[in-house]
Formats: structure tokens, sequence, C-alpha cells
């Protein structure tokens, strides 16, 4: 009775050649069928070609490809590391890498203190260590030399504190988009 209601489709195995069985659903699954997980591995060992391997990355390793990818993208990468720090701090909030670089068009991709066309790094107006989040709201692009500056001091833009800037309109545009209000 239990054959008929389970039955089994009988193949030889693409390795060893020995006879097995499988379940009907299992067999119609798979394009080559193994009597057991070694004669699997020692096929993928010994003879698939390596395009034809699962985990296949174009000729490099994980590893490798990953080092690529990294070298490829630096500023994503200094995204991903102060995301970290941010989570390692205990940080409320975060952000993505579109809001990052949505709020550096918005000063037009210049330091938000001397209004130089440069590198930026993502400034905490409230740092971290004083309690801060990692919320956008919370963040400013400042180049390098403004935000060793600033340091943990607590101030924004001053043209922003003031409320007269190119960046304040488009700021307030973009907190519009999303549905949030700032205070001038």
């Amino acid at each position: 009775m239990g054959n008929n209601r389970n039955p089994r489709i009988q193949f030889i195995c693409d390795f060893c050649g020995q006879i097995s069985s499988d379940k009907p659903s299992h067999y119609k699954r798979k394009r080559r069928h193994f009597c057991s997980q070694s004669c699997y591995s020692a096929y993928r060992r010994e003879i698939m070609l390596p395009e034809e391997q699962p985990t296949w990355r174009g000729g490099v390793s994980r590893t490798e490809s990953h080092r690529r990818w990294k070298k490829k993208n630096p500023e994503h990468m200094a995204h991903l590391k102060a995301r970290r720090y941010a989570r390692e701090k205990g940080a409320k909030g975060s952000h993505t890498f579109k809001e990052w670089n949505e709020v550096k068009q918005a000063y037009n991709n210049r330091c938000a203190f001397c209004g130089l066309e440069t590198k930026l790094t993502k400034d905490h107006i409230i740092p971290l260590s004083k309690g801060g989040t990692d919320y956008i709201e919370n963040i400013q692009p400042l180049c390098r030399s403004c935000n060793s500056r600033k340091w943990t001091n607590v101030y924004e833009n001053p043209e922003i504190a003031r409320g007269g800037n190119e960046a304040v309109a488009a700021l307030s545009s973009l907190d519009a988009a999303r549905g949030l209000s700032r205070k001038a």
C-alpha cells in the first residue's frame, strides 16, 4: 500500500552509475540525479564545469569578487562603514545611501560650512558621542577639514541657522517630498 501512495522513480546516478530512486516531485526539479550527497560533491569537484557551478562568479573567488566591488564603490563602502560605526555607538535610526546622495545634491556637492566643492564626509550635527541619531535629518555634508574643525561641537551650518541659502530651500523641498517639516 505504501508504494502506491508514494511512488518513486528509479534512475542511474550521473556520477557512479548506481541505480537509485527518488520522489517524482524531486526528480522533475533536477537536471542531474545522484544517489548520494557524496556523489554530487565528487561530481562537482571532478566533472562539472566552473560555469555550471551554482556559486560561479566569472572565474574569481567570492573574496576576490567582493574586493573588486569595494574598489569600484568607495563611496558606498564609506557609507556602510559609517552605518556600522553608528550601530556600534548605539545610535538610533539609520539612513540610506540614496538619502545621503540627496543631501549632497541639496548642497550642490559643496561643504555646508566653507562651500568648497571637494570630497564630502558625513557630519552628525549632534554628534553620536553626545546622543545624536543617525537619521538623515541629523547629517550634513562637510569637507574633511571642516568636519575635523567642528569635532564634537553642536552647531549646524551657519547659513541654515540664519535661514538664508539655496541649501535651505533645497532641503525644505526634499523634506516636503518626504512629508517632513524643517524648523528654521
